[in-house]
């Protein structure tokens, strides 16, 4: 089983959190789509016939383009790869893209899952990482897709500056009224060219204090869990059978193909990715070249990977795997290591199987540090 990951870069703005290659640009749409599906058939042979059981149109704001345009790429693909009969074609929306209009042509095609970002229910915080959306329009869009969709996905970001305990708090309790299968949380990091970068260098913002970041994961933990939700990865809070199959398939390192500027793919021996540039992406496609980066992962990177993914998953870090395909024992190897994090109870074996605590939850960076090779 495989997945397919399609990358539309097109924003209406661009957030000041954001390092993804994106463009504000929208000539050239209609093109794009045609470079992306022309790529799709030069590389129908990449995941060697596996069935696609998970597609995946991320961004960018794939939600602002015409639905036509991601019918003809479900499309594409149905003509080119073996398509699982159960599978999961998840589109990432921003907030003002829903209409019942959308919702029913995404419907139509085979868009059954909806990741939307909401980020924030606080108008002023929305303002301040310069989203499209206020909370209004959050609001009524959850409860569009929620009459429409079974499954959907509700994106938060904790840590924002100026975002306090209290205010988070309000903002899943609304949001777990409409109840959401899946909500995922995600810390705010602060990364290089993005506008909160250049604010941080000039002592504009000031990062949110790690005791007060700490307090809002374990909120969130504390409310979701009460609320019968399932932490499978260190972000990810789901009802019970309602993991992200696509994303759940990266954390398992399944083979998948990324289409699209800027997409990353992966055939279990090495990554790859896509040029970020638009106009280059096309007109390489125009001469039937795939314009992309290829990385031969060695050994030791591959077990580096398998650590520092599993201990974020309710997976945990699978000696068992890293024997059978790397010929490494973990716990072997790393007794000495693994004896402390169990003393200082920030890890504990399950059969195979390494797991974070509920302690070492809030320190996952920490141990695979301690534990990469």
């Amino acid at each position: 089983m495989s997945g397919i990951y399609i990358h539309i870069p097109f924003c209406k703005k661009k957030c000041h959190y954001c390092d993804f290659y994106i463009t504000l640009n929208k000539n050239n749409v209609s093109k794009l789509i045609e470079a992306i599906k022309f790529e799709l058939i030069l590389r129908k042979n990449f995941l060697n016939k596996n069935s696609i059981e998970t597609i995946y149109f991320g961004g960018g704001t794939p939600s602002m383009i015409s639905p036509n345009y991601i019918g003809n790429i479900i499309k594409e693909i149905k003509n080119n790869f073996s398509v699982n009969s159960n599978i999961e074609i998840t589109i990432e929306a921003n907030p003002d893209d829903i209409s019942l209009d959308n919702l029913l042509k995404w419907k139509k095609y085979g868009i059954n899952r909806i990741s939307l970002g909401v980020q924030t229910l606080n108008d002023n915080l929305l303002n301040f990482i310069n989203r499209s959306h206020n909370k209004k329009t959050a609001i009524a869009s959850i409860k569009k897709i929620s009459e429409h969709y079974d499954n959907f996905s509700i994106d938060l970001i904790y840590g924002i500056p100026g975002n306090r305990y209290d205010k988070l708090k309000n903002d899943i309790k609304e949001i777990i009224k409409f109840n959401p299968p899946h909500i995922s949380a995600y810390n705010l990091t602060i990364e290089k060219k993005t506008v909160f970068y250049n604010w941080l260098k000039n002592n504009i913002i000031k990062k949110e204090k790690e005791r007060e970041i700490i307090k809002q994961f374990n909120l969130l933990k504390n409310i979701l869990e009460k609320e019968e939700y399932i932490q499978y990865e260190t972000s990810s809070f789901c009802k019970k059978g309602y993991e992200s199959k696509h994303n759940s398939g990266y954390w398992k390192r399944k083979k998948y193909l990324g289409i699209g500027p800027s997409a990353h793919s992966f055939d279990g021996k090495y990554r790859s990715w896509n040029i970020s540039d638009n106009n280059k992406y096309i007109s390489a496609l125009n001469k039937r070249i795939i314009p992309n980066t290829e990385e031969k992962l060695s050994k030791k990177m591959k077990i580096n990977e398998i650590i520092m993914i599993g201990i974020r998953t309710k997976w945990g870090i699978d000696n068992k795997q890293l024997i059978t395909q790397l010929k490494y024992d973990i716990l072997k190897n790393q007794k000495n290591t693994i004896d402390k994090l169990i003393n200082d109870k920030l890890i504990y074996i399950n059969r195979t199987k390494i797991k974070a605590t509920k302690k070492g939850s809030i320190l996952l960076d920490y141990i695979a540090e301690k534990l990469l090779v």
